[in-house]
């Protein structure tokens, strides 16, 4: 249903769950103590020389109860039952990377101040390009041009914040210093380096796990941070994950600057082990940067067609468990990935023959019809997460993840094998019981006449 490209377009769109298996369990017992109870009666009838179970409802009546109750139990799998929002509180947040201080960056932040978002994250690159014009410093100058428009912005460092690029380009702890953290919840890990928090504070909706795979900290001590497997980082990571799925977390939102898979200027340069350890742990939502265009990904995870994960260099259609075309991802099915460096920089080309670009469901590269710079805004519900592009142009894109009931067709499928023995075996059950009745219906009863004893006449004296 929700397993292959070839399904586009036919899923279903009401955020239900199903089947309720736990309720057609319980009607299953139900209709095994009524059959039970039915034999009884009739076996009781029987001894007394009364009707039959069947003669005594009817028959029509009695075919009528079993078929209405077995159609009943088919349509109550089919319907599903809601999704619990458990109280929580919706809300909204925004993500661009590679701001930098082109002219792009003004209308970027002009859409983000229009958004409406209750905080934004900026995906590396703060630093290179442009001129903001607040003050001598690029840090200070940035984070002040930034805080005019939108107040709540948290960072993580792209390889222009680190000194590695170009010696002096920017120091990511100059824009921790005049960026800090303001959200009202705790920080787990360095702000803006490797770092995680939960949103909200009180009553979660989402941990967001921010990383800086294949980053080179010259502004510290050169420490290249590597997250391949079996490295601390690796584990702290998966640890952040695991620790959220159990602490009943609904979401687990995970961004970094460079990506592993993408049809743009770059190729996978984090190495594979963190993506695929992402998409292993079925991470809701993968939010990169770095190349300066927009891409959403097909729904990613490993099956028996992609045993290892996502390879360097090579497109695996098996691990698209999902083909996004139709925008509706089902939850916990596998991640979805969005590149999203549309913060400041030029739009870049999306290549359409790079190996990878066929991981893909949505793109907007320079040659797209309206493409322009922007950010992408995030609204996340205890029951799906809604994704929408605001960017300055007449291009747009949006998908939901939920939990999506599929259409009839393959409801029916999916409830065929839990339902049909049950349908069987009530529809058995009225009709063995009309077959009873017919046949007590045409053999005559034959009636013993009790002897006749004499009458004995009293003779008194």
């Amino acid at each position: 249903m929700f397993g292959s490209p070839e399904t586009v377009g036919r899923q279903g769109g009401s955020a239900l769950v199903g089947p309720p298996e736990p309720l057609v369990r319980t009607l299953c017992a139900f209709v095994g103590k009524m059959a039970r109870k039915g034999e009884i009666v009739r076996e009781r009838h029987r001894k007394q020389g009364g009707r039959s179970m069947g003669a005594a409802f009817g028959p029509s009546r009695a075919i009528a109860v079993f078929l209405a109750a077995a159609m009943a139990l088919v349509g109550i799998s089919l319907v599903g039952t809601p999704a619990s929002s458990e109280g929580a509180v919706p809300f909204q947040f925004s993500v661009a990377g590679d701001f930098g201080s082109w002219s792009g960056m003004r209308e970027s932040l002009d859409q983000l101040n229009a958004s409406g978002s209750d905080f934004a994250i900026a995906l590396g690159d703060l630093s290179y390009g442009g001129n903001t014009g607040y003050a001598n410093t690029t840090e200070e100058a940035w984070c002040a041009k930034f805080h005019k428009f939108f107040p709540k912005i948290e960072i993580i460092a792209g390889n222009h914040d680190t000194g590695d690029t170009i010696p002096g380009e920017g120091d990511i702890n100059q824009f921790v210093a005049y960026c800090p953290f303001n959200l009202k919840t705790s920080v787990d890990g360095v702000y803006g380096k490797q770092y995680a928090f939960d949103f909200p504070r009180n009553n979660p909706l989402a941990r967001f796990i921010l990383i800086s795979p294949d980053l080179i900290f010259r502004v510290d001590d050169g420490e290249h941070y590597s997250y391949d497997v079996g490295t601390p980082r690796y584990d702290w990571t998966k640890g952040q994950i695991e620790d959220a799925k159990a602490k009943g977390i609904p979401w687990v939102i995970v961004g970094f600057h460079k990506n592993c898979i993408g049809a743009g200027e770059h190729h996978c340069e984090t190495g594979t082990d963190i993506l695929n350890l992402l998409i292993q742990e079925k991470v809701d939502l993968i939010l990169n940067a770095h190349e300066h265009n927009y891409e959403r990904s097909h729904q990613l995870a490993f099956t028996d067609s992609c045993p290892q994960g996502i390879q360097e260099h090579v497109f695996i259609p098996g691990c698209i468990v999902h083909n996004g075309t139709d925008a509706k991802y089902q939850r916990g099915a596998g991640s979805v990935l969005v590149i999203q460096g549309t913060g400041g920089r030029e739009i870049d080309t999306f290549n359409e023959s790079d190996p990878t670009a066929g991981y893909f469901a949505a793109y907007m590269g320079v040659d797209t019809i309206g493409a322009a710079n922007g950010v992408v805004t995030y609204n996340v519900y205890p029951d799906r997460i809604e994704e929408r592009t605001s960017f300055n142009g007449t291009y747009a894109d949006s998908f939901t993840i939920g939990e999506f009931t599929p259409g009839l067709f393959e409801r029916v499928l999916q409830v065929l094998p839990i339902a049909a023995p049950i349908v069987v075996g009530l529809i058995g059950f009225g009709v063995g019981g009309f077959l009873v009745w017919r046949n007590r219906q045409a053999t005559p009863r034959s009636r013993t006449a009790k002897p006749r004893l004499p009458r004995v006449r009293d003779f008194r004296m």
